[in-house]
């Protein structure tokens, strides 16, 4: 990056910083005006002028970026929030004669939507007309991972680094596989991701180099939360060996439902929630490194990520936990335990959801009290189960557990157990130190790992794994567990 490049990339991300999207405009226009081949720069440009109220000042340079990179996945949401022509791309994808480009806007839509398979079926006709589109052999890769064809993924994902062995998203994709069968050798590939940030990433918000895992002199260590509210909880469980390592203050930005229950429960970090502008004390402080805290697995050793936990990362309001378990034991007799079993994620609840009929050997497995954790429980289902003289769990008792984490969390530590599938309740019961059983599909994100029934981030808990597409054996051994308590 030349002088003047660089100029405009700074004063493009103070402007994002200070959400002043007039300034950010202009700085992303000069810069895709130099690099008008690549599409970053014109998605950022129409990113910034979309969030600055002019949708039509953002059409001319979200079609430039689509036409340079027609799978560009922020781009196609953006596109869709835009237009609505997402409807359009998936019917015209059906077409035979339909148009690349309208393919792999399609495909894109249609994994962001959980249909993997769809996703596939429409990269596979772009694959046969252009087999060297290492954008799409990507995407394929990470559809294929989706649906447990992971050595077709590897197939996909070797290919596209064949044509260029620097692409961060395939080696991202790579080490995500290899992280997930346990095998550490992936951390590099893993760690690629973050060398070529997608153009609204956290990353491009602060100044402040990557840290490298060691000392941080001149200013604090800078950590953010990435991905789901899940993934925030879990990697927060590295954040003390990060802040021991650094040497000097953290401060830690989450999804603003964490915030008081993480700040509650770190010892010498500052948490602060995030926000757009960022919370004024991360500038006043001048961090001299970041990282996402999704990245610390491949910044700290090895043994520091997989080695065994001192003590559960989270501590709930102690008040609220008296409370709630003076409500449950109102509720029936002991042992009290949590059920969740389904999920909210559009792409992917239809493969870590189970029925909640199917459930009923679990809960006739314990003479104790269950209590519903979902937080958007279907009354149908409930009525149904009900009527068909099969065991449902308790209505939650909270007004709102989707938004008050803190309550959930105090809830989930005043239970004896907690049944769930992998999700949000999962994570608080593992970093609270609950005992649980995490009825695991088949194909998980890769730090729940493929195999064995431990994973050392939640030691408190057991994870039962889904082999082929029926939840029956995992059912089974659930209950057994549950009985023997």
């Amino acid at each position: 990056m030349n002088e003047e490049l660089a100029g405009l990339d700074q004063t493009a991300r103070r402007a994002v910083a200070d959400a002043d999207w007039t300034a950010a405009a202009s700085a992303f226009g000069s810069i895709a005006a130099q690099l008008p081949d690549k599409p970053g720069p014109w998605y950022s440009l129409a990113l910034a002028r979309w969030r600055g109220g002019s949708a039509a000042g953002a059409a001319p340079a979200l079609r430039r970026c689509l036409v340079l990179a027609p799978d560009h996945a922020a781009g196609s949401r953006l596109l869709a929030a835009l237009t609505g022509l997402d409807r359009g791309h998936l019917q015209a994808a059906v077409l035979p004669g339909a148009e690349i480009g309208t393919l792999k806007v399609a495909g894109a839509l249609r994994q962001e939507a959980g249909d993997a398979a769809g996703a596939i079926e429409l990269l596979d006709r772009v694959l046969a007309a252009e087999p060297e589109d290492r954008e799409s052999l990507v995407n394929r890769a990470m559809a294929l991972i989706e649906v447990g064809r992971k050595s077709a993924a590897i197939d996909d994902v070797e290919h596209a680094l064949r044509i260029d062995p620097q692409d961060a998203r395939a080696r991202w994709a790579r080490g995500w596989i290899r992280l997930g069968r346990r095998d550490w050798n992936g951390v590099a590939d893993y760690a690629a991701r973050w060398l070529d940030p997608e153009p609204d990433s956290r990353q491009r918000l602060f100044d402040a180099p990557l840290w490298s895992g060691g000392r941080v002199e001149g200013g604090p260590l800078l950590l953010y939360g990435q991905f789901g509210i899940g993934d925030e909880i879990l990697f927060a469980t590295l954040v003390e060996e990060a802040r021991r390592r650094a040497g000097g203050p953290v401060i830690l930005e989450v999804d603003p439902r964490l915030a008081a229950l993480l700040d509650r429960s770190l010892d010498g970090v500052t948490v602060v929630p995030r926000a757009d502008p960022p919370d004024p004390r991360i500038a006043a402080a001048r961090p001299a490194a970041q990282s996402s805290t999704a990245r610390l697995p491949a910044v700290l050793p090895r043994d520091a990520v997989l080695g065994a936990r001192p003590a559960p990362l989270l501590t709930a309001d102690p008040a609220r936990v008296e409370h709630w378990r003076e409500r449950f034991a109102g509720l029936g007799p002991g042992p009290w335990i949590g059920l969740a079993w389904r999920s909210g994620n559009r792409r992917t609840a239809g493969r870590k959801s189970i029925p909640l009929g199917d459930l009923a050997p679990v809960m006739r497995a314990s003479a104790g009290t269950w209590i519903s954790l979902q937080y958007d429980p279907d009354p149908e289902e409930t009525a149904e189960v009900a009527a068909a003289r099969r065991p449902v769990p308790h209505d939650n008792p909270a007004p709102d557990i989707r938004d008050d984490l803190d309550e959930l969390a105090a809830q989930i530590a005043a239970l004896d157990a907690v049944v769930t599938i992998s999700g949000i309740n999962a994570h608080l019961a593992g970093a609270l130190g609950v005992p649980g059983v995490v009825m695991m599909q088949r194909d998980p994100l890769w730090f729940w790992f493929e195999d064995g029934e431990t994973v050392p981030w939640y030691p408190s808990l057991t994870v039962l794994r889904q082999r082929g597409t029926a939840w029956t054996a995992v059912i089974t051994e659930t209950a057994r567990r549950v009985a023997v308590g």
